[in-house]
């Protein structure tokens, strides 16, 4: 947990942080918000503690704004800017929403038909008009929300996240990656946070709100331009709050009961995950696990904010907990270099400018404290027993080869190598070396392969050597932790490379994973061959519950049963009804 001198910070002493994440099923109906509203007063009540609430669109919500895009580029009729407006009616009908309130909400789908209709004029959309339209889903939810609470009995307080998150691309980048893949380096500075919150809340508090709803998905430049932080990024912005406002843990609630050991819609015997370290989550989410944001877990690990992923239609269900013990890193004290700009000036301090002292500064560490804070992870984890953790794959991947018999002997040749895909800002998944050649996998092309990075890349790679590229390949992982200590058991599971052709072999440097490149068609095969070998069904390590089958037969059966409870309640309610109109007879 967070601990630190109260002296040192005038807000340690303070109630506690926990942020909530919603996806957008767990925001879409009443059923669900009545869980949202349920998990928030129980929080409160069991830790008295203050509430950051981080919510996505509702479901299908930002999917339809891009066909609203779609439709006016096209001068086509506007049917999908109506379905999310009956969509956020229909919700606001089932929480008891009155006409002031939904007429509210309703105004972001005025402003967006404004916008739609410059579209149309002008034919063609920019990145940064995207940007700008796609929040507006996020938008609508944060506002429905705060309505929502108050009705029941929640004070909340709405702020929007572009106050708070500030993204670190440059500004000449890539318009696509500049304002709908943006990034955001993780900071930790509560006291600063809270000012922001306390100046921007609507409705005014006095003091800091118990309770603050704010948008996923969305930030904003240092020039205040609306940024989008990559689909699926409100996870992101969820760990990026928790780390922030230094948070007790982080809850992203979904619809999911957490992570499993496979993809439990093509494997219905893979195993929940109950407990994972945050290095082997993050090899998971990175490798083609679909149930958290890639980019979610760093920032919350980095600052020690444990995370639970949590099913919001089975809330007592079993769930996964992240946790960050392991995660060790020392304070140098150091200005981080090239980021001393904050965001536009509000007459208060950004966090990386504070003058306060925080536990939770930025992580930037000397080379030594980087090397002591890796094997203080290491260390931390020799305790625990070599184990697999899940099989999962990664399609739609790119992999290059560069060959060449200049680096025999060479000396610095694979800087030479690596500086292009810096130059045009493409990050390297998998790398695999020889004497002669490089091989590398790329999951995300800015602008595609036909587009102007891809192309400059592969010319300033040819003034280097031969470049060969594979496209519609996959990158299938185990990952695990000191899997080197299981490779007898991999052995045995090498079987089912009998008929598969293997185009690159790499392993984590942190014994944490080994990933193996194939061809597409052949990846979820392979996976369903590799999980069987190596996850068991029953027993296991520790950090297995029970498979996605039991679990859902499990849930099965709490619905029957709620259902026959809800019958008898109905049948109890007409006898008595029946014995009134008795008695008034």
């Amino acid at each position: 947990g967070f601990q630190t001198d109260p002296a040192s910070s005038p807000v340690a002493a303070g109630k506690p942080w926990v942020v909530l994440k919603f996806g957008g099923t767990s925001v879409s109906s009443g059923s669900t918000w009545k869980q949202i509203i349920a998990r928030v007063k129980e929080l409160r009540e069991e830790m008295d503690c203050k509430i950051f609430l981080v919510l996505s669109a509702l479901s299908q919500v930002t999917n339809s704004i891009e066909k609203c895009l779609t439709e006016a580029v096209e001068q086509q009729e506007l049917t999908s800017l109506q379905w999310i407006e009956d969509t956020h009616r229909r919700l606001a009908r089932e929480v008891g929403l009155d006409a002031q309130a939904i007429n509210n909400v309703l105004e972001c789908v005025r402003e967006m038909e404004n916008l739609l209709q410059g579209i149309s004029m002008v034919g063609e959309v920019s990145p940064r008009v995207k940007a700008r339209m796609c929040s507006y889903g996020e938008q609508m939810s944060t506002r429905m929300a705060v309505h929502i609470l108050r009705v029941h009995g929640v004070k909340a307080s709405l702020v929007q996240s572009g106050d708070l998150l500030v993204t670190d691309t440059p500004l000449n980048a890539m318009d696509e990656d500049k304002y709908l893949n943006a990034n955001i380096y993780p900071r930790s500075e509560r006291e600063w946070a809270e000012s922001v919150i306390q100046e921007k809340a609507e409705p005014f508090s006095q003091g800091v709100p118990d309770v603050v709803v704010t948008q996923g998905f969305i930030a904003r430049n240092v020039k205040g331009e609306t940024c989008l932080l990559g689909r699926g990024g409100s996870d992101t912005s969820g760990s990026l709050i928790a780390a922030l406002v230094a948070a007790h843990h982080l809850e992203i609630w979904t619809d999911v009961y957490g992570m499993f050991t496979g993809d439990p819609r093509s494997m219905p015997h893979v195993r929940l995950i109950q407990k994972i370290s945050w290095r082997e989550a993050q090899e998971l989410a990175t490798s083609g696990a679909k149930v958290l944001h890639p980019r979610c877990i760093g920032p919350a690990a980095m600052f020690n904010v444990p995370i639970e992923i949590r099913n919001t239609m089975d809330p007592a269900s079993q769930h996964t907990l992240i946790t960050v013990d392991d995660f060790q890193r020392f304070s140098t004290g150091e200005q981080d270099e090239g980021r001393g700009r904050g965001p536009p000036s509000s007459g208060n301090r950004s966090p990386w400018q504070s003058p306060y002292p925080s536990p939770r500064q930025s992580p930037r560490q000397s080379p030594r404290d980087k090397t002591n804070a890796v094997q203080q992870r290491r260390t931390a984890t020799n305790n625990l027993p070599p184990a697999f953790c899940g099989v999962v794959s990664q399609s739609g991947c790119i992999m290059i080869t560069l060959t060449t018999m200049e680096m025999w002997g060479a000396t610095g040749f694979l800087v030479n190598c690596f500086n292009p895909f810096r130059e045009f800002s493409i990050s390297v998944d998998q790398v695999a070396t020889s004497q002669s050649g490089v091989s590398v996998t790329i999951s995300h092309v800015p602008g595609g392969i036909e587009g102007d990075s891809f192309q400059g890349l592969l010319a300033s790679l040819r003034r280097l050597g031969e470049v060969t590229v594979e496209q519609k390949i996959a990158v299938v992982t185990v990952v695990g932790r000191k899997i080197r200590k299981k490779l007898q058991e991999l052995g045995k599971a090498m079987e089912a490379f009998a008929e598969v052709e293997v185009l690159m072999v790499s392993a984590s440097s942190e014994d944490v994973a080994m990933s193996f490149v194939v061809r597409e068609e052949k990846a979820k095969l392979l996976v369903e061959v590799l999980h069987h070998e190596l996850i068991p069904v029953t027993g296991g390590d520790e950090m297995f519950g029970d498979t996605y089958k039991a679990i859902k037969e499990k849930d099965a059966m709490r619905r029957v049963s709620m259902e026959v409870t809800e019958a008898a309640a109905a049948a109890q309610d007409a006898r008595l009804a029946l014995l009134s109109i008795q008695g008034l007879g």
